[in-house]
């Protein structure tokens, strides 16, 4: 089954789209905002990696960390965020963020749970 990347027009939400899954399938919207305003995006490619393999590269990139350091570690979730939205094809960016802000501030986040599962 095709998969199809879009960035909503109105909200800037990032997603990927599952055609000709179900026979009531529908045209795209924004998980968001529920605009049907989208923007296809050109999908990347990448090579596939084993478990092991990524389990090795995250590793590898604690040993050199100082997680200790809220700052450092802040910046190091984000950096594991975006490898694992580029392993999965999905974008985190939003997520990683909410949880960082909710462990930055003693597990209280001012963001909005948009309900999206994926």
């Amino acid at each position: 089954m095709p998969l199809f990347e879009y960035i909503c027009g109105d909200c800037q939400k990032q997603f990927t789209f599952l055609s000709g899954v179900v026979a009531d399938n529908h045209d795209p919207q924004c998980p968001r905002c529920h605009s049907r305003h989208l923007r296809k995006l050109i999908s990347r490619v990448s090579r596939g990696r084993s478990d092991d393999e990524r389990m090795d590269g995250i590793a590898e990139k604690m040993d050199n960390q100082d997680l200790e350091d809220g700052q450092e570690l802040r910046r190091f979730a984000r950096e594991m965020g975006r490898e694992i939205s580029a392993e999965s094809g999905e974008d985190m960016t939003d997520e990683i963020e909410q949880l960082i802000e909710k462990e930055s501030t003693g597990g209280h986040s001012t963001h909005k749970d948009d309900g999206t599962i994926y």
